[in-house]
């Protein structure tokens, strides 16, 4: 009888034991399979971030700040919260580009803006101030070019113009309208 009992107790740990590694292999492989087809997981995050962008003659020609950079890998997108760019132009003042949100994608050649969008360029000896707000704004830094098909307002030494849709080239400082333009003119 004590060979019984003692055979049927290692024959029931074996099967227990046995039972217990299948099971644990099964939940390895169905985490493995969830996690590979997870969504675009972030695998960074900066707070606080500035990235400056110096030229050959080591002047800066263009930096960012963020107050959060968050980047997804599968697509190497950037998403930006409160982005605030600077973009130099040689021999004239800077153009400040804020936005409440943003992402860039393809590293930081496209950076797309929206909410509360505002392009700022101060008053030199050459150009009255500039301002432009806008919805959404889509920037290639490195053209220096913005665009938008969303309404703009813009406010030039205290005339404003109103448009939807713009084109701006930031090198030469040339503003295209596209469509439904109304203009107030101050008179001095």
């Amino acid at each position: 009888m004590k060979i019984k009992n003692t055979l049927f107790t290692v024959v029931l740990l074996i099967v227990f034991s046995g039972s217990s590694i299948l099971a644990l292999i099964a939940a390895k492989k169905v985490t493995k399979v969830q996690y590979s087809q997870s969504t675009n997981i972030p695998d960074f995050f900066i707070i606080n971030s500035t990235h400056t962008k110096f030229n050959s003659s080591g002047k800066i020609q263009n930096q960012i700040k963020a107050g959060k950079i968050t980047h997804l890998p599968t697509n190497n997108i950037y998403l930006f919260e409160k982005p605030d760019m600077l973009m130099n132009t040689p021999g004239e003042q800077p153009w400040r580009v804020t936005a409440d949100k943003g992402k860039s994608e393809k590293g930081k050649s496209i950076v797309y803006l929206w909410d509360n969008v505002k392009i700022v360029r101060a008053a030199s000896p050459k150009n009255s101030d500039f301002d432009i707000t806008t919805t959404a704004l889509t920037i290639y830094p490195e053209k220096r070019f913005a665009e938008t098909d969303q309404p703009v307002t813009i406010i030039q030494s205290g005339n404003i113009t109103k448009a939807v849709g713009a084109k701006a080239d930031l090198k030469t400082g040339i503003i295209k309208l596209i469509s439904n333009i109304n203009s107030w003119l101050r008179i001095k």
